[in-house]
């Protein structure tokens, strides 16, 4: 492999054990052995684990912000259409790999966010992120007639971004996506109610 490709497959790998075993039980060597580098071409990339991990974590927001501009930003549907249809694409993923995953930044945050403010740092910037993604899809949908505007964009967005979160959890426990669409189903049924209701 060229260094962009030693690279590349190390944070792939890296990011794999990660979101099966968490951050610090992701040992190097094992990390180094999977993907087939050695010692010296790992510290060629990155001057320490925590860097390391830093890495992975970009790279995990860098393919779920790729989803969310596919869907939230496609506006040949409606708002809620958009945002309905990205949530349901998210929790196929988890179920592809039958619920054992979760969310790879929330386990780095249940992980970390007490014992490495910088871990904490990125991790608060990444979900701003998508609390704004969501902020933004809401607010058109409610500038279009689509749910109803009692509350603030702002709030409805935080409250997803909870309670999807801790849907996806429980669906984890469960090994069960059941947690995970009741959720979706209840919260876009209530705003979708709530508008007729206005």
């Amino acid at each position: 492999m060229n260094g962009k490709d030693t690279r590349t497959e190390l944070i792939k790998v890296g990011m794999r054990i990660m979101a099966r075993h968490g951050f610090n039980s992701a040992g190097l060597a094992t990390i180094l052995k999977e993907a087939n580098v050695p010692k010296g071409s790992f510290y060629h990339f990155f001057s320490s684990k925590q860097e390391f991990g830093l890495t992975v974590l970009d790279h995990f927001a860098t393919g779920v912000e790729r989803v969310f501009t596919a869907f939230l930003l496609d506006e040949t549907s409606p708002p809620m259409v958009r945002f309905r249809n990205c949530i349901d694409s998210l929790t196929k993923k988890f179920e592809s790999n039958n619920c054992s995953i979760g969310c790879f930044a929330a386990n780095m945050g249940q992980e970390l966010a007490d014992s490495n403010e910088t871990f904490r740092e990125k991790l608060v910037d990444i979900f701003c992120s998508w609390i704004t993604h969501f902020e933004n899809c809401l607010r058109e949908a409610q500038e279009s007639g689509e749910i109803s505007n009692q509350l603030s964009p702002e709030c409805l967005a935080l409250f997803f971004l909870s309670g999807f979160e801790g849907a996806l959890l429980l669906s984890k426990v469960m090994k069960s996506t059941s947690p995970l669409k009741n959720f979706t189903t209840v919260f876009f049924e209530m705003l979708v109610q709530q508008a007729h209701q206005d």
